[in-house]
């Protein structure tokens, strides 16, 4: 009788403590998944960022505002490459 008891007793406290740690696994997963989740988000925004700022209007618009311009002719040299 005893025994059955105190068995009866460690089977409910390892069932006790799976679930708690069943439930913390549970929470890490979520916490993990929302930061997998932000992060792609936030790669998302950089590269369209990026695509926004490589686009040759946005390259344009920078340019001039710094005073360059485009090449006038006879202002570009090509040089061939050795071997060719």
């Amino acid at each position: 009788m005893i025994l059955s008891v105190l068995t009866s007793l460690v089977l409910g406290l390892s069932l006790v403590w799976l679930n708690i740690e069943r439930m913390d696994m549970a929470y890490n997963l979520r916490k993990l998944q929302g930061e997998l989740d932000g992060r792609a988000s936030l790669t998302a925004k950089l590269e369209v960022e990026r695509d926004r700022l490589m686009s040759p209007y946005e390259l344009g618009r920078k340019a001039e505002a710094m005073g360059m311009r485009g090449a006038r002719p006879g202002q570009i040299r090509r040089i061939e490459e050795a071997g060719r």
